[in-house]
C-alpha cells in the first residue's frame, strides 16, 4: 500500500498525470534532502550548544560547517522543488535548472565564509588559548562523525547527479574530516592540557575545507552560459543530427551546460 501511494503521489506530481524516470529520481532526492536536514538541525543545536558552553573554537568551526550542511541541503533543497515544479517560459527557457547552479556557488561562498572566519578567530586566540575541557570536545566529534557519516550515505548516490546536492554532500564529507579533527584535538587535551590543541585543529580544519569550496565554486560557474563540460564531443553530436532523416545537414551547433547531466543547445 506505501509502495502504491509513492507511485501515485509521483504519478500526480509529473507532468500530464505521469512521471518518467527523472522524476520519480527526484522525487528520491528530494526525501534524502529532507531527512538528511532534520539530522543535522538536531546535531546542529546540540554542538552549538556545547562550544558556547566550553568556549571551544574547534567546535565552533564544526559548529560553523554542520550550519553551512543545513543551509546547503535546503537550498538543495529548494532547487530540486524549483527544477521539478517550474514552468519555462519565453524568458526563461530552461524552467528552474539552473536554480541548483546558484545554490551551489551560495554553498560555496558558506564554507569560504564560514573558514575565513574560523581562521581570523583561531589567529586571535593564539595570542592567549583560553582552557578547554577535553571530554565535551571528544563526546561532540564522535556524536558528529556518526551524524556526518549518516548524511553523507543518505546523499552520496546522487550528488553526481546534481550540483545542489553534490554542494551538501562535499560539506558533509568537510564535516566528517572536520569531526577527526575535533576529534584528536579533545584527545590531546584530555591527555596533554595542552592549550593549543583546540586552535591549532580549528585552523587545519579551515586549511582543508577552503580548496575545496573553492574547486565546488568552479565547477558551477562551469555551467553558466557559454560554458560546457569537456566530456561533450560536439562533432559526434552535429554527425548524430545530420544523419537523422528530419535533418538535411547540422548548422553549426553550440552546447552549454544548464544542469548536472542536462543538455541542450542555446536558443537562438
Amino acid at each position: 500500500m506505501q509502495c502504491m501511494r509513492k507511485h501515485a503521489y509521483i504519478a500526480h506530481m509529473g507532468s500530464g498525470g505521469s512521471y518518467t524516470p527523472a522524476e520519480a529520481a527526484i522525487y528520491r532526492m528530494i526525501r534524502r534532502m529532507i531527512v538528511a536536514a532534520a539530522i543535522l538541525m538536531v546535531f546542529f543545536g546540540v554542538e552549538l550548544t556545547i562550544a558556547l558552553l566550553i568556549n571551544s573554537i574547534t567546535l565552533l568551526a564544526d559548529a560553523g560547517h554542520m550550519l553551512t550542511d543545513v543551509v546547503a541541503v535546503f537550498m538543495g533543497l529548494a532547487a530540486l522543488v524549483l527544477a521539478k515544479h517550474g514552468h519555462s517560459a519565453p524568458n526563461r527557457p530552461y524552467s528552474w535548472h539552473r536554480a541548483e547552479v546558484f545554490t551551489a556557488m551560495a554553498n560555496a561562498a558558506l564554507l569560504i565564509g564560514v573558514a575565513t572566519f574560523i581562521l581570523y578567530e583561531a589567529i586571535r586566540r593564539f595570542k592567549e588559548a583560553p582552557y578547554i575541557p577535553g571530554m565535551p570536545i571528544v563526546v561532540a566529534a564522535l556524536a558528529g562523525l556518526v551524524t556526518n557519516f549518516v548524511v553523507a550515505l543518505l546523499l552520496r548516490p546522487h550528488a553526481e547527479d546534481s550540483l545542489a546536492i553534490k554542494g551538501a554532500y562535499m560539506e558533509a564529507v568537510a564535516d566528517t574530516v572536520g569531526n577527526i579533527g575535533v576529534l584528536i584535538a579533545g584527545v590531546v587535551t584530555l591527555t596533554t592540557h595542552w592549550p593549543y590543541a583546540d586552535v591549532v585543529v580549528a585552523v587545519l580544519v579551515a586549511l582543508w575545507v577552503l580548496p575545496r569550496a573553492i574547486s565546488l565554486a568552479r565547477a558551477a560557474c562551469g555551467s553558466f552560459p557559454n560554458c560546457r563540460r569537456p566530456t561533450i564531443d560536439v562533432e559526434a553530436l552535429r554527425s548524430a543530427l545530420g544523419r537523422r532523416r528530419r535533418h538535411r545537414s547540422a548548422r553549426p551547433a553550440r552546447v552549454n551546460t544548464f544542469a548536472r547531466r542536462r543538455y541542450v543547445p542555446p536558443r537562438t
